[in-house]
């Protein structure tokens, strides 16, 4: 999750899409089960156990593979343990938790020396200006929309937008191809820790936050029409999923008149024919 700076865009054409990233994530799931299965074989053997490697994936599958009773399908409900999703830190062989003070505090600085050298490379720089051009472009559409503010805070995993439309105040996340929006958020009262940022070492720096909560008024995919890549497209889609919500709660057409078109019909309609929403089943 971002912080509250904006984090921007290019303009799509490079994005992965969803299959691409749930190829890239199963990819680096399969690299870290080999990974951990050979890390566990290994304090086995140092343990005296019998048959190490069979225990180990024994283990590892009693802990990681929970299935949906249905489909069969693989469960990735946060609620389980999981792997690693991609080769961060090594699948986590080399997270800076097991490096000391001075280790780290290398580790961090080759790091950051990394991310300024490829920024200042061409091919950086070219993002860079990309990202400059669709900013400045999404900045000049917003203008054009009434009773809208919104930005984007974090592009990715997950992504997250926040903002008022119509008078009310929303938040967008999507993360591994599942996206929700809440309305009319309001303090909880509960807290959580989140990572606030880094001391000169590369530490991770806590603070404690209020959990806001809203109302749920929708969820999908980043399959469904109309989603885009582009800033505008999403801005757009986010727009539309509110203000298709917020029409049907104030129409009244299909809760007071709506038996003269079932009269026409010669049954009852399915939908409004104002608002979109859906009538409940007889």
């Amino acid at each position: 999750m971002g912080d509250n700076s904006d984090l921007h865009t290019s303009d799509g054409a490079d994005v992965p899409t969803w299959a691409q990233s749930r190829e890239q994530r199963d990819h680096a799931q399969a690299q870290a089960h080999s990974r951990y299965l050979d890390h566990l074989t290994a304090v086995l053997t140092q343990c005296g156990v019998a048959d190490p490697a069979e225990l180990a994936e024994t283990v590892l599958d009693a802990l990681l593979v929970w299935r949906d009773v249905d489909s069969g399908t693989p469960c990735r409900c946060s609620c389980h343990p999981q792997l690693p999703d991609s080769s961060r830190h090594d699948y986590g062989f080399t997270c800076p938790c097991s490096q000391l003070g001075g280790e780290r505090s290398r580790s961090w600085e080759n790091w950051r020396n990394t991310i300024e050298a490829y920024w200042s490379s061409p091919e950086g720089q070219q993002i860079a200006a990309a990202e400059q051009a669709a900013d400045a472009e999404f900045a000049d559409w917003l203008t054009t929309q009434d009773s809208v503010t919104m930005s984007r805070l974090a592009d990715f995993a997950p992504e997250q937008w926040t903002g008022e439309i119509d008078g009310h105040r929303f938040e967008f996340r999507e993360r591994h191809g599942q996206w929700n929006i809440e309305i009319d958020q309001h303090p909880s009262g509960r807290y959580i820790q989140h990572v606030a940022g880094t001391d000169p070492d590369g530490t991770l720096v806590y603070r404690e936050r209020e959990i806001e909560e809203g109302e749920h008024i929708g969820s999908g995919t980043t399959a469904d029409e109309g989603y885009g890549s582009t800033l505008i497209e999403r801005a757009r889609f986010i727009i539309d999923k509110i203000r298709t919500h917020l029409t049907r709660q104030t129409c009244r057409y299909h809760l007071d008149t709506m038996e003269h078109l079932d009269a026409l019909l010669g049954a009852p309609a399915r939908w409004c024919p104002l608002c979109g929403a859906r009538r409940a089943s007889p």
